[in-house]
C-alpha cells in the first residue's frame, strides 16, 4: 500500500491531464489503467495496491513539465498534393499524404488516427499504403493512443523509420515516453483547436440514426465536395445514401464553440508558434491573399522545425506543389492562444449529465427552419 502519494501523478487534476496515458504505458508495475469519466474523457486511474511510488509516471508526464521555447529556425510552405483524387479525400492540401507517402516508399511505418466501423477513433501503426489512407481527413475526436507507445519504441529500436502524426500533446507524450531522440523518428503535429471525446461523438451518431431512421455506416467531417471551406459534415446511411443536413452540424458546433473540449485544452502548454515536433501541418487559411493565387481545392500549411523535417518536405516535392512562404506572414494562421469560449462549459456538461446528448442539441444548437434553409442555400452556392 502506498503511504506517500507525492511522487506520482494526480489523477484528479483534469486541467493538467491531456489523457495521453503515457503514464500508463511507462508504469513498471501496471498500476495505472484507463478509465472513462462521467463526461466521456479518458483519464488514468492508479491502483494503490500495485503502485510502488517510483515516480516514473510523474517524470514522464510532459504536460506538467516546464516548457521552454526552442531556438530552432523555421521555414513555412504551402503544399498542394498533385493527385486530384488524393486531394479530394484530404481535408486541406494533402500534406499528411505527401509526407507519409515518402516514408512508406522508404519501407517505413506511419502512425496516425483511424475511425473504426463503430466510430471508435484510435491510433494505429501500418506500412500498408491502403490502410494508411484511412488516416486521411480530420477527425474532431480525441484519438486513443495508449496502445501504440511500446510498438513504436520496438520499431525504432530495430532501426525502422517511423512517422508519427497527432495532436501536439500526443507528440510530446510520445517523445517523453521514449526518453531520447531517435534519428529514425519523424514527429508531425497538427494545428489543434482542442479535442472533444469519443463517447460524445458516438452519441452524436446515435442521435442522427434516430433522426434519419437508418444506421449510419460512414461519417465525413468537412465534406469537400461542398468546398474546402464549407465545414459541412456528411453521413453515409446503410442504404448507401449520403446526407449533409444542418442537423449533422450539432457536434461540430459544440466543437467550434469550444464547450465540448477536454478541460486541459483550456490550459494547453503546446498552443504556441514554437513547436516540439519536426513538422506542423494544418489548413493554410489566407493562402490566396498571401500568394495571390486562387486555390479552392485545399492548401496545407507546413511549418518545418528540424533538419529531419526539412529533408522530408524536400523529398515530398515529387508528389506535390510546394511553395515557400515568409514565416512572418503565416504567424496569424497559427493558433497561438489557449482555447477559450464565451459559453458556459459547466452548464454544458451539467445539461449533458442530466439530459444526455439530445438535451444538448435542444438547448445549444439552433435547428430552426431558417438555419436549415440557409445551410441548404450555402451548399448549393458552394457546389456552383
Amino acid at each position: 500500500m502506498v503511504t506517500n502519494t507525492i511522487n506520482r501523478i494526480d489523477t484528479t487534476d483534469e486541467v493538467n491531464c491531456c489523457g495521453c496515458l503515457a503514464c500508463m504505458a511507462v508504469c513498471p508495475n501496471n498500476a495505472i489503467s484507463k478509465t472513462v469519466n462521467e463526461r466521456g474523457f479518458i483519464v488514468p486511474t492508479i491502483d494503490d495496491s500495485k503502485c510502488i511510488n517510483c515516480g516514473l509516471c510523474l517524470r514522464t508526464c510532459d504536460f506538467k513539465k516546464e516548457h521552454k521555447e526552442p531556438s530552432n529556425n523555421k521555414k513555412a510552405y504551402a503544399l498542394i498534393f498533385g493527385d486530384k483524387k488524393v486531394l479530394g479525400k484530404s481535408t486541406s492540401g494533402g500534406a499528411f499524404s505527401a509526407l507519409s507517402d515518402v516514408v512508406l516508399r522508404e519501407s517505413g511505418f506511419v502512425v496516425g488516427s483511424v475511425m473504426e466501423d463503430d466510430f471508435t477513433v484510435h491510433h494505429v501503426i501500418t506500412n500498408d499504403p491502403g490502410y494508411r489512407d484511412r488516416m486521411r481527413g480530420s477527425k474532431y475526436v480525441q484519438s486513443d493512443i495508449h496502445e501504440i507507445f511500446h510498438p513504436i519504441k520496438d520499431l525504432l529500436v530495430k532501426g525502422e523509420k517511423v512517422l508519427f502524426s497527432g495532436t501536439p500533446c500526443q507528440c510530446a507524450a510520445l517523445r517523453s515516453f521514449l526518453g531520447q531522440e531517435y534519428d529514425n523518428l519523424i514527429v508531425v503535429d497538427l494545428l489543434c483547436h482542442g479535442v472533444p471525446n469519443n463517447n460524445l461523438f458516438k452519441e452524436h451518431i446515435s442521435y442522427l440514426e434516430k433522426y434519419y431512421g437508418k444506421k449510419i455506416v460512414g461519417y465525413s467531417f468537412r465534406e469537400k465536395k461542398f468546398g474546402w471551406d464549407s465545414y459541412t459534415n456528411a453521413v453515409r446511411l446503410s442504404n448507401n445514401r449520403e446526407k449533409a443536413k444542418w442537423i449533422n452540424q450539432a457536434y461540430y458546433s459544440f466543437f467550434v464553440n469550444s464547450v465540448s473540449l477536454r478541460p486541459s485544452c483550456f490550459n494547453c502548454v503546446y498552443r504556441s508558434y514554437h513547436r516540439y515536433s519536426d513538422i506542423t501541418i494544418g489548413d493554410f487559411w489566407g493562402y490566396n491573399k498571401i500568394a495571390k493565387k486562387k486555390k479552392n481545392k485545399g492548401v496545407s500549411l507546413v511549418i518545418v522545425h528540424s533538419d529531419k523535417g526539412q529533408r522530408l518536405i524536400e523529398d515530398s516535392a515529387q508528389l506535390a506543389e510546394i511553395y515557400e512562404v515568409e514565416v512572418d506572414k503565416i504567424k496569424k494562421n497559427i493558433q497561438i492562444k489557449s482555447t477559450s469560449t464565451k459559453l458556459s462549459k459547466d452548464a454544458f456538461w451539467k445539461k449533458y449529465q442530466g439530459d444526455g446528448y439530445s438535451g444538448l442539441v435542444h438547448k445549444y444548437f439552433d435547428n430552426s427552419v431558417l438555419k436549415q434553409m440557409r445551410f441548404e442555400v450555402k451548399k448549393i452556392i458552394k457546389k456552383m
